[in-house]
């Protein structure tokens, strides 16, 4: 993603900080957030794993798995530190949780357990190779798996920010990598999500 790209993003979000937390995010509310969050979650049992979640926003995800699962370790990644400021005034007390202001597209991803990825790889890109960088780089740092979400092109519409993706253009991309990787749609009209499990 090029400078001037990634300065759009960070205008998109900054734009809408006097809002809800939601709003911010992008996110039409708090339904929309918690369907992604759940379908992200029947990757499996996170309990005891080490979990990056690329783009984070406030890290409302680390409360969700809290209370679904024991013992998560989470590091939060986000390349907006109005966001990073936030979640870690809220959150960052909490054991076993850490936030970090980086730009994951260039700096490169620690390894952990899994990685999650919700809403962060739908910014519009001249790089043909986007996200499929991205999900490699993920799918090559997690030792036990990803899980991820896009816009599906077949429904969402033009947006100067935010692109959809075919979903089976993705899911034959990611059969490369984990030839048992799975489709979930429906949950949203205009989402679909990807677990990938090592």
């Amino acid at each position: 993603m090029k400078l001037l790209e990634k300065a759009s993003v960070q205008a998109f979000h900054r734009h809408r900080l006097g809002g809800s937390t939601l709003q911010a995010l992008g996110f039409r509310g708090p339904e929309s957030q918690t369907q992604r969050f759940e379908t992200l979650c029947t990757w499996g049992d996170f309990s005891g794993c080490s979990i990056l979640d690329l783009g984070c926003g406030y890290g409302d995800l680390k409360p969700f798995l809290d209370e679904r699962f024991n013992d998560v370790i989470y590091l939060g990644v986000d390349f907006l530190k109005e966001f990073v400021d936030a979640a870690q005034e809220r959150l960052g007390h909490l054991p076993n949780t850490q936030f970090f202001q980086s730009d994951f597209l260039t700096t490169g991803l620690p390894e952990v357990d899994i990685i999650i990825a919700s809403g962060s790889l739908n910014y519009r890109s001249e790089n043909v190779l986007h996200p499929w960088q991205i999900i490699s780089q993920m799918w090559k740092n997690a030792s036990k798996g990803v899980a991820f979400n896009l816009l599906d092109a077949e429904v969402f519409g033009q947006d100067e920010m935010l692109c959809g993706y075919r979903k089976d253009e993705v899911l034959t991309y990611c059969h490369k990598l984990d030839p048992h990787a799975e489709l979930i749609s429906g949950y949203l009209p205009d989402d679909f999500t990807i677990l990938m499990r090592k």
